[in-house]
């Protein structure tokens, strides 16, 4: 075996190290690619999800407005003198549309209230603490953290 200089030993060494820190530099780019590929998609998901909640919860707020504009427009036919039988007939209808509402209303507030968690619990398992925090900072960016409350007036 052929006697070796310590300077090209010391050459060896530094092209091993660059090696090396080179193949963790790969490895840390490609998981923090695949963290934000991941993050992507549940921004997508929760956004798209959020599409299809806003507009409902848009609706019920404009049904409710609607439903009291009806129900003092009744109140002044009825002041009025209008026939008895027609706006209890019409206030029977306030009442069956009301309930809907209600029920609607509820619905949102279960698939809100069972949104949050799902969605809380998946960026954990995927990201640990990390993912929490960033689940709960988003859903309270898009509206749907647990404080946000469903106008119900």
């Amino acid at each position: 075996m052929a006697e070796r200089s310590l300077g090209r030993t010391l050459w060896t060494l530094v092209l091993a190290l660059l090696n090396a820190t080179l193949i963790l530099l790969a490895l840390c780019l490609w998981l923090g690619w695949s963290l934000f590929s991941t993050v992507e998609h549940i921004t997508e998901d929760v956004a798209e999800i959020t599409g299809t909640i806003r507009p409902l919860r848009a609706e019920v707020r404009d049904l409710t407005s609607q439903i009291g504009e009806t129900r003092s427009n009744l109140a002044a036919l009825r002041e009025g003198g209008a026939d008895l039988q027609l706006c209890s007939a019409l206030e029977t209808q306030l009442a069956s549309a009301e309930a809907r509402v209600a029920e609607l209303t509820d619905t949102l507030k279960g698939i809100e209230n069972d949104l949050y968690p799902a969605i809380e619990q998946a960026a954990g398992t995927a990201f640990g603490n990390l993912g929490s925090a960033f689940a709960t900072t988003l859903l309270e960016a898009v509206g749907l953290g647990p404080d946000s409350a469903l106008v119900t007036e």
